[in-house]
């Protein structure tokens, strides 16, 4: 088991520094402080296109559509870039700013104590969790051969005790990096795009309709059939809605 850990581990170090992409942002960055956003959200969704992912390029866009009053995009593409980096102040700011905007009203609270282990979870990010799993885990081999190859008493229960904690940090890291690569990669979220959209009972127009929602709302992803998709309201309810009327986080 510690072994498929140590070789994920060096995986995602390895796949992230080849998907990490040459790009050239001053384009769009230029139009955007002209207040050309058209033209900015233009620039933008070229690197987007070329396959670019970091939270520079989508907390821009982000901002880019927030100034074209595309909040549905908006909301999409800030949504995009917490996943980079979820405590962003400036971030969390201008989600608050659009949800005040919004149609279809959507509070976040939490308590403190959520709040706090929230601020715990997201403190470092998911590079720097695998390096901290590789460091413990190198640490441990270390130890265990100390273990092995010393005869001094004394030495090999001060390396116990030290093979103990680092033990518990091997594994608090590894499970807290399981944990946000499950949630960097989940599909399991989306913004309705559309203007206004009609949820029904079903996965077709033939069913009843059970709700209309706005741009802008994030949604819960329950399961897809072809064309459309079951979700879930952050008040519980739930209906089936095109695929087009959302982007999927």
């Amino acid at each position: 088991m510690k072994k498929i850990i140590f070789v994920l581990s060096i995986v995602l170090l390895i796949t992230s520094l080849l998907s990490a992409k040459e790009y050239d942002i001053t384009a769009a960055n230029s139009a955007y402080q002209e207040q050309n956003y058209q033209k900015a959200e233009e620039e933008y969704m070229k690197l987007v296109t070329e396959g670019v992912k970091n939270f520079e390029l989508f907390y821009n866009l982000g901002n880019t559509y927030f100034k074209l009053n595309d909040l549905g995009n908006a909301r999409l593409y800030y949504e995009k870039a917490a996943k980079f980096e979820p405590l962003h102040r400036e971030l969390n700011e201008n989600i608050a700013m659009l949800l005040a905007g919004i149609k279809d009203k959507e509070e976040i609270k939490r308590s403190f104590l959520e709040t706090l282990l929230r601020k715990i979870y997201y403190k470092l990010s998911i590079n720097l969790l695998g390096v901290l799993v590789l460091i413990s885990f190198i640490i441990m081999m270390a130890f265990i051969v100390i273990l092995i190859m010393s005869r001094n008493a004394i030495l090999k229960r001060i390396v116990k005790i030290l093979l103990v904690i680092f033990a518990v940090i091997f594994f608090l890291v590894t499970v807290t990096e399981i944990m946000r690569i499950r949630d960097f990669y989940a599909k399991d979220s989306a913004v309705i795009l559309g203007e206004t959209v009609i949820a029904y009972s079903g996965p077709s127009e033939d069913f009843a309709q059970v709700f209309t929602i706005h741009e802008g709302l994030k949604v819960s992803i329950e399961r897809f059939d072809n064309d459309w998709v079951l979700i879930k309201l952050p008040s519980g309810n739930g209906g089936w809605v095109l695929i087009t009327s959302l982007g999927i986080i």
